[in-house]
């Protein structure tokens, strides 16, 4: 009886750790100003945010990206490209996000990537115009997050 309790505890510690296992795929990285469009410090954009790319298991997606900005422009539109890889000058556009009368605005997508390592990056612009207002750090330096695709 009590290998059977014991073995029944090491079991449902292992199913209590596989949620954190697989969250620990997801990476949070901020949103910053961009900093080639904004090299004086004074002249920043307001606000930010954050991007969470995610490598969930699931059929239809092994990608799930999040986007949360933060205080920005109010009611203003921004389209958002993800650069994987050493594609950075040629980015996706993911879609367009509309923010509130706070500057507040979310967005989510999910799609899929060969298996493999990959680097994301996230970049966003004012509705068409093609000038980077928000990032993900290191993406002019070609560097982003890090993920393993299964």
């Amino acid at each position: 009886m009590r290998k059977k309790a014991v073995g029944l505890i090491v079991c449902m510690a292992i199913l209590a750790m596989t949620p954190a296992l697989v969250l620990a795929a997801a990476q949070k990285v901020d949103l910053v100003p961009c900093p080639i469009n904004y090299p004086n410090p004074e002249a920043l954009p307001p606000g930010g945010g954050f991007v969470i790319f995610n490598n969930p298991v699931g059929e239809d997606h092994n990608l799930l990206v999040t986007v949360s900005v933060k205080k920005v422009q109010p009611k203003t539109e921004y389209d958002i490209y993800l650069f994987v890889d050493d594609e950075w000058y040629n980015g996706a556009k993911l879609g367009t996000v509309k923010t509130n009368v706070m500057g507040n605005a979310n967005f989510h997508i999910k799609g899929m990537l060969p298996e493999g390592e990959h680097v994301l990056a996230l970049d966003i612009t004012k509705k068409g115009s093609g000038a980077d207002v928000y990032e993900t750090p290191g993406i002019h330096e070609l560097q982003g997050t890090l993920m393993v695709f299964e």
